[in-house]
């Protein structure tokens, strides 16, 4: 749950009552008060805001006839002393204004109305704007001031020593605080700490730009310790320096002398004033540690581009196109790159390990979950132990998906753009997975699941031009988290290989642990999935004991999966998944799809260590949110919980205890092995299709053409009769929506079309002539039954269900009326179950559009592919209503009409779509809104019901998922209940083994040089104290809500002699107050290394 500390909820005051001033004399005088300019304000819970309410006063020609306020009456307008406020009545008889009138309707209660929310006024937000326009002159004004000198008119310099004429102060700074104009010797001195000032020379009448070095500056390096002379500089007249404010061209003086040893080459030289060379060998161009730190995070939180970035940088150096700037900006591609790859390695802590970089493990770079189970660093000793029933608290959840969005050109190659650090973060190691992926040919799987063509499309996706399609993640589906060698690049649509070798080599570390998978294409995935593993390369194989590896569907896609046999990867039904929605890494692919442009365009090593930066500070970021994530999460658990069991408890006490103990028994044996029972939580409707239903009539008549003394009418039989009327009457819908949509070149087909029809329709009416001999008079005088027309899509067919019920008896026999009514009955089940489908490719084929298709081209198929299934759809409905319709007429009312209703247009939604019918739907949402759930609370439309053919059974069998699926919700609460605090444990546990990892660096520091030694032992001790810091935070934010929730749960939360302040003093335990605060104070701590 995303957390918005800076946006604090205050508690808005209600407006005061307008009527409250119409009885008291306010005015000292006789002097009338604007009613406008009078108003009562209010001061903020946390004093931080004004609310202002203006309060209209009345007109009044009489003042003196306002009854005037004595002594006793005294009112504080902001609260009543004590509590109660009568004002006297204007009139004798006048209704008091002040209370509310009751509604005689209405039970017992307060008696007070719900104020109506609205936007929340404050002083601070609202007036600035009014009063900075009336100033506008002010402020213009002293813009232009600063075009002049202001209050430096001074022609000679002040700042020179005394003895020494003063030079011409003529030289002003730009990015220091003072305006002060100094001469050019003044203003070298001043500026030997910040070489990247901007200056400018006053020549009488204006500014103009000039540089320190053309005033005499030169930038010594190599001997910044002991501030001596360099005996022997090495001296670049025109080295460019790139900074915030610009790029800049500096005279920089190497040192070349016998301690040059000591200053290091020229690149450490650079280095050691926090200058980033552009290249290893003779550098001429030099980034600020600034500028990189500055990029980095704003690539970071604001996703801007590096070219973008870069070209604001040259545009603070000159906007107008008169001078010649130089390009650096390949420079600054190379150096972010290197920027990002050092900072990674700084923070996972190979600067302090003896084997150096090429020591680096896989996925080492990679920041990892805190609350996920990690053997032997945040579990206790007895986890593999643990009872059946709570072994979900020891379970990694992951997600598995992919994204077509973070496609990659065929450009550049890795010997141009190599891969820094293959393998060692969140991509697998690049040059064995091609090697696999080169073994393996076009898949051949074909998803059986309705709506779904991830696999389907596997082999036939647009990939011409492109070195990747998209990219296959693995994610922690609990706290969305990015593992450690859990991406790689796709090549052509999601293929199984792909998604295979992605999971195994994430899941490397994680061997010993139970594992809940989660994927949109679970049911079809883990088909074989052991097999498909067993033929990897041996170094990827992965052991998978029979029951290791549990698989679900998130929730927001089960929708779009058929239902039968399926509830095995419900989320809702499965145990141990508490509340776990799967969708965690559809959030993160929204949250890094700002960069998918920029990344399309960049070689192979660029793309990929951009991605991984991205990755981490997202990782960084959850990890930072962690103790209010998952505190709001208990709060809203436990909240959740205690409502649910009451429900369930409720219902539980109206129903027969036998019953509830014979269905709760079929349950978890079903929980227990899924695959060896029927899906308890779907109602499998008994009634016979269209199909089926022809293929019963067929063997009924069959057997009664067997019988002796049978005579045939025909040679069509009376069931090929009604057949054929109702495959008529199917054309006529079609054609009829062709024709409406006719182009001229389909004209001709048109036709065609129509003649075939019209021969079936004149072999209909002679069929109609032997089972329905009565009828022809009639049909032959009723002119839309005739068959020499144009449109024959038009013609009324006359089947015994259009027959008015008055004369149906004596035209139609009852075997035929039988017939008609049957196969109505299974032709409504058939068009339920293909309206159901439409609906489930319709709602995945919107998703996959919004989700990976870009361009005109693509938008352009994919919304004629979606046209074409509304159509289906459109059909399906049509179908429905006619065979109802006739349905009703031929048989009546009855119990069929539980099953088959009457189908309205707010009943045709899908399962992911909320009832139209809901207040919410109707109108915008509001700030405060709760989004309604996907399962529990949701009116769910009745064509996903299905039913029993008999009443009562249909009862029982509604009733016993219904009670199924209130069982299974407050099972899920009671697990999310139980797990969170063992998720706050882990946290708790996982900052002190990396305080101690980060204590045992500062021990040990590789190195002896003094210098870099100081720098290892600070920087591991800055970590220790940061992971010290986040632990008390974390601690005083989750402790109290644990502790209410379960007390016994918070006894291992140990955090003496190591949770400490960057100071070694506790930190203080106010928890409300100080939240705030405590959030920026982490970020704060670790400066340059928490995102930048």
């Amino acid at each position: 749950m995303a957390r918005g500390h800076r946006s604090r909820r205050q508690t808005r005051k209600p407006p005061l009552d307008p009527t409250l001033t119409a009885s008291y004399e306010l005015s000292l005088d006789n002097t009338p008060y604007s009613p406008k300019k009078f108003s009562a304000d209010a001061i903020s819970a946390d004093r931080r805001r004004l609310y202002r309410d203006p309060v209209p006063l009345p007109t009044c020609d009489a003042p003196s006839a306002i009854p005037a306020l004595n002594e006793d009456a005294t009112l504080d307008w902001l609260g009543h002393s004590d509590g109660v406020f009568e004002p006297p009545q204007i009139g004798a008889g006048a209704p008091d204004p002040f209370f509310l009138e009751s509604d005689p309707e209405a039970g017992e209660g307060d008696g007070v109305l719900p104020l109506e929310e609205g936007a929340t006024r404050y002083m601070t937000s609202d007036e600035p704007m009014k009063l900075w326009i009336s100033r506008r002159d002010v402020y213009l004004g002293e813009l232009l001031r600063h075009d002049g000198r202001g209050c430096y008119g001074r022609n000679r310099c002040e700042s020179c020593p005394d003895g020494v004429d003063g030079g011409s102060a003529n030289i002003r700074c730009l990015d220091c605080l003072s305006d002060a104009h100094v001469c050019s010797t003044c203003a070298v001195q001043r500026h030997v700490h910040n070489p990247w000032h901007r200056v400018q020379r006053w020549e009488g009448r204006a500014y103009e730009a000039t540089t320190l070095r053309a005033l005499g500056m030169v930038v010594r390096l190599g001997h910044g310790s002991d501030r001596s002379q360099c005996s022997n500089p090495i001296l670049r007249p025109s080295f460019t320096v790139v900074d915030l404010n610009g790029r800049h061209v500096i005279s920089v003086q190497f040192c070349g002398c016998d301690k040059a040893g000591n200053a290091g080459d020229h690149v450490q030289q650079l280095l050691r004033r926090r200058l980033y060379p552009a290249t290893d060998v003779e550098p001429n161009t030099a980034f600020t540690f600034s500028l990189l730190a500055h990029y980095h995070i704003q690539s970071l939180q604001g996703k801007i581009s590096m070219y973008d970035y870069y070209t604001s940088v040259e545009r603070l150096t000159d906007n107008t196109g008169t001078q010649r700037v130089s390009d650096r900006y390949r420079a600054f591609m190379r150096v972010v790159a290197q920027w990002r790859h050092l900072k990674r390695l700084k923070r996972s802590g190979r600067g302090h390990d003896p084997a150096g970089v090429e020591g680096t493990q896989a996925g080492e770079l990679a920041v990892r979950c805190p609350a996920c189970p990690r053997p032997n660093i945040n579990l206790p000793s007895n986890w593999a132990t643990v009872s059946d029933d709570l072994q979900y608290l020891y379970m990694l959840t992951v997600a598995v998906d992919a994204c077509f969005r973070l496609k990659r050109r065929m450009v550049s190659n890795e010997t141009k753009d190599p891969i820094l650090g293959s393998g060692w973060g969140y991509f697998v190691e690049d040059s064995c997975y091609k090697e696999v992926l080169a073994e393996y040919k076009d898949q051949e799987e074909i998803s059986t699941c309705t709506g779904l063509s991830a696999i389907d499309h596997a082999n036939t996706k647009y990939s011409k031009g492109y070195a990747a399609t998209g990219i296959g993640a693995v994610v922690c589906a609990r706290h969305e988290f990015w593992l450690p060698n859990g991406a790689g690049d796709l090549q052509k649509g999601e293929k199984y290989i792909n998604m295979d070798y992605v999971f195994v080599s994430s899941m490397r570390d994680w061997l010993v642990v139970k594992k809940l998978v989660s994927y949109d294409i679970a049911c079809q995935w883990s088909k074989n999935i052991v097999e498909r593993i067993s033929k990897l390369p041996s170094h990827l194989q992965i052991p998978v004991p029979e029951g290791s590896i549990s698989y679900v569907i998130p929730k927001l896609h089960y929708r779009s999966h058929e239902i039968l046999d399926h509830s095995q990867y419900s989320l809702n039904y499965r145990l141990g998944c508490a509340r776990t929605d799967g969708e965690g890494i559809e959030r993160r692919w929204w949250w890094i799809q700002p960069i998918a442009n920029s990344t399309k365009v960049m070689g192979p090593g660029m793309r990929q260590g951009m991605l991984e930066d991205q990755w981490g500070y997202s990782n960084w970021r959850k990890t930072v949110d962690l103790a209010w994530t998952l505190s709001s999460r208990l709060k809203e658990a436990e909240r959740e919980y205690q409502e649910h069991k009451s429900l369930f408890d409720a219902l539980t006490a109206t129903l027969d205890p036998d019953r509830c103990r014979e269905w709760e028994g079929e349950v978890e044996a079903w929980e227990a092995n899924p695959a060896g029972h029927d899906d308890p939580y779907v109602v499998v409707s008994q009634g016979l299709t269209e199909s089926e239903t022809a293929r019963e009539l067929s063997k009924e008549e069959q057997a009664a053409s067997a019988l002796p003394g049978f005579v045939a009418v025909h040679s069509v039989s009376m069931l090929g009769f009604v057949t054929l009327g109702l495959e008529i009457e199917a054309q006529q819908r079609h054609l009829s929506d062709d024709a409406k949509a006719a182009i001229p070149s389909r004209l001709s087909e048109l036709y065609e079309r129509r003649t075939s029809l019209r021969r079936k329709v004149q072999r209909f009416r002679d069929l109609q002539g032997v089972y329905m001999p009565a009828a022809s008079l009639i049909l032959s005088e009723d002119p839309a039954c005739r068959t020499d027309v144009q449109e024959v899509e038009r013609i009324r067919l006359g089947l015994p269900s259009e027959i008015s019920a008055s004369r149906r008896s004596a035209i139609c026999s009852p075997r035929l009326l039988e017939i008609e009514a049957r196969l109505r009955e299974g032709q409504c089940r058939s068009a339920l179950q293909d309206l159901r489908g439409k609906l489930h490719t319709i709602h995945q084929l919107y998703s996959y559009k919004r989700l990976n298709v870009r361009n005109q081209g693509p938008n352009t198929r994919a919304r004629a592919g979606i046209a074409h299934q509304e159509c289906g759809k459109d059909l399906a409905v049509r179908r429905y209503r006619c065979a109802r319709r006739a349905k009703l007429a031929l048989s009546g009312p009855g119990d069929w009409e539980k099953e088959l209703q009457v189908l309205e247009d707010g009943d045709i939604r899908g399962l992911e779509e909320d009832d139209p019918l809901s207040v919410k739907s109707k109108r915008k949402r509001r700030r405060g809104d709760v989004q309604d759930p996907a399962e529990g609370r949701r009116r769910m439309s009745w064509i996903w019901h299905s039913a029993d053919k008999d009443g009562a059974s249909d009862m029982i069998d509604s009733l016993r998922v219904e009670w199924l699926k209130v069982r299974a919700r407050q099972m899920r609460w009671a697990e999310e209940v139980k797990l969170l605090p063992e998720e706050m444990r882990r946290v708790l546990a996982t900052y002190r083994y990396e305080h101690q990892v980060w204590m045992s660096r500062s021990a040990a520091p590789p190195s002896t040089d003094p210098a870099l030694k100081e720098g290892m032992v600070s920087y591991a001790v800055r970590q220790a104290r940061i992971r010290s810091a986040m632990a008390q935070v974390f601690r005083r934010i989750c402790l109290p809500v644990a502790e209410s929730s379960s007390p016994s749960a918070v006894q291992d939360w140990d955090c003496e002699g190591w949770c400490v302040g960057s100071e070694g003093q506790e930190i203080a335990a106010e928890q409300e107050g100080l939240e705030l605060m405590d959030y920026l104070m982490i970020s704060q701590l670790d400066g340059e290394d928490l995102g930048t």
